[in-house]
């Protein structure tokens, strides 16, 4: 599997996903900080928008969504690499995603070798849709 050294903002309500998403990543090389919360998140990002290198970001949290989330972060970083992660495809499109700025849209489950591949990809600038 691809590795890196990069920062990764994880945020996930699930506790499962982002203990999960933060092991995978860790081991890779990367470090992770891993948020249960989106506007805890959007706090960390904002007292350091250069601190981190990417966003993966589910969709579906309460409050802010991932939607939310990113185009707060893009407001404050333009450049920044976002992967959304979805298990509802139907409620936000890959190509409203793609129109707002976000790298690559994902469709729950991600198995730890698209994970890996994902992250890799975006963090070294490919083309949005592969």
């Amino acid at each position: 599997m691809p590795t890196g050294t990069e920062r990764i903002l994880v945020v996930d309500d699930e506790f499962f996903l982002v203990s999960l998403y933060q092991s995978v990543l860790s081991r890779l090389g990367y470090t992770v900080t891993a948020k249960t919360s989106s506007t805890e998140a959007l706090e960390e990002f904002q007292a350091d928008p250069r601190g981190f290198d990417l966003l993966f970001t589910d969709q579906a949290m309460p409050g802010l969504n991932g939607a939310g989330l990113a185009a707060e972060v893009l407001r404050l970083r333009p450049d920044m690499p976002i992967i959304l992660c979805t298990g509802y495809a139907a409620t936000f499109p890959e190509e409203k995603a793609m129109e707002m700025g976000i790298r690559k849209y994902l469709e729950k489950p991600v198995d730890r070798q698209n994970l890996a591949e994902t992250v890799r990809r975006v963090l070294d600038g490919e083309q949005r849709r592969s």
